[in-house]
């Protein structure tokens, strides 16, 4: 747990950083001059005095030119700035050892053990080393933002989703025991039947749909069981088609996520016209895209049913479309005068 903690401190702490940077800067400077196998006193001395020179056009840099510039996008400007800072750091470095250091300490003779253009060699090193550090951790530290921001992003996503589709069970459940309350009041013989269906179909609600995706078959089940329970209740003269091609085995898909469209279907046009109404569901499956048609015809519907339908049908589903299937799914509503048509397409791979 020590270890742990002092990796952290050492990792976080801008601070020490610095200091550690610098304590091995001036370790490798002081045996590169040494004038012997063992630094002297005036060795020391020398190393420190270098360092004052570096620091100043390092800290230049890093607090100036890289947030000012470079920060800002200003490249071309930065690249001038940082050759004009590293040639003007080099003169100060000569001018330091030959005219300013022996006046601080007279008991020694300083001069630069270096030409103009090592000297500019050495300030180039250590301004390039240290703005790639500076630059290397900035960027450690958007990417740790990014990452933050994604999680933050996916935690909202999910519980945008959870809303959504919150909003769906409770108006099947609406829907459906409206259904069965109508069987009950003709006493009709199929209420046991249809009861179980409701269960079956409750059951997957609950259990299955907790996870985001969903087996495909189940989903089609799930789909039959309620066109099941919507035949029941509407008119001999009503048409009522829905059929499956292509194989759903092994494909999964987001649950309760095609429902909308068909009560739609049933609840704006079979409901709505109990002469003529239709519904025609279509589902076509392929390895890497599922399509659904459903086209009904435009009933007459009361405004009371028009107030229940409203925010939570199409709206709700194509929300989740947008969340779920971002870019991978194709939304067409075809509004005509007598006949209303959905196609829906997600692509799967």
């Amino acid at each position: 747990m020590k270890g742990k903690a002092l990796y952290l401190k050492l990792t976080t702490n801008r601070f020490i950083q610095h200091i550690l940077f610098w304590a091995l800067s001036y370790y490798i400077l002081l045996r590169i001059f040494s004038t012997g196998s063992e630094a002297h006193q005036i060795d020391h001395y020398y190393t420190f005095l270098f360092h004052i020179p570096l620091l100043i056009g390092v800290y230049i840099n890093l607090k100036f030119l890289i947030p000012k510039l470079l920060a800002r996008g200003y490249k071309f400007r930065y690249l001038l700035a940082g050759c004009g800072l590293v040639i003007m750091a080099a003169f100060l470095n000569l001018w330091f050892f030959d005219h300013l250091v022996d006046k601080i300490f007279t008991e020694y003779y300083f001069i630069s053990y270096y030409e103009f253009i090592d000297i500019v060699q050495f300030f180039l090193i250590y301004i390039s080393t240290t703005s790639l550090l500076k630059l290397s951790r900035g960027w450690f530290q958007l990417a740790k933002t990014e990452e933050k921001l994604a999680l933050a992003n996916r935690k909202q996503l999910e519980a945008e989703l959870k809303v959504l589709k919150s909003q769906i069970n409770p108006h099947f459940l609406f829907n459906s025991l409206n259904n069965l309350y109508s069987l009950a009041l003709k006493q009709d013989a199929q209420t046991p039947e249809v009861i179980l269906q409701l269960s079956e179909s409750m059951r997957y609600i609950i259990y299955e749909c907790k996870e985001d995706r969903v087996s495909l078959e189940k989903e089609i089940a799930f789909l039959k069981n309620y066109i099941e329970l919507q035949r029941l209740r509407s008119s001999v003269e009503t048409k009522i088609e829905f059929g499956v091609q292509g194989n759903p085995s092994n494909l999964k898909v987001a649950p309760l996520l095609f429902i909308p469209f068909i009560e739609n279907g049933f609840k704006h046009g079979v409901k709505g016209d109990t002469n003529s109404g239709f519904i025609k569901i279509q589902l076509e499956i392929t390895d890497q895209n599922i399509l659904l048609q459903v086209k009904n015809n435009k009933g007459i519907v009361d405004e009371v049913s028009l107030e229940e339908g409203k925010g939570i049908g199409l709206e709700n589903v194509s929300q989740r479309l947008q969340l779920i299937y971002p870019n991978t799914h194709e939304l067409k509503v075809i509004d005509g005068e007598q006949n209303f048509e959905i196609q829906l397409r997600i692509n799967l791979a």
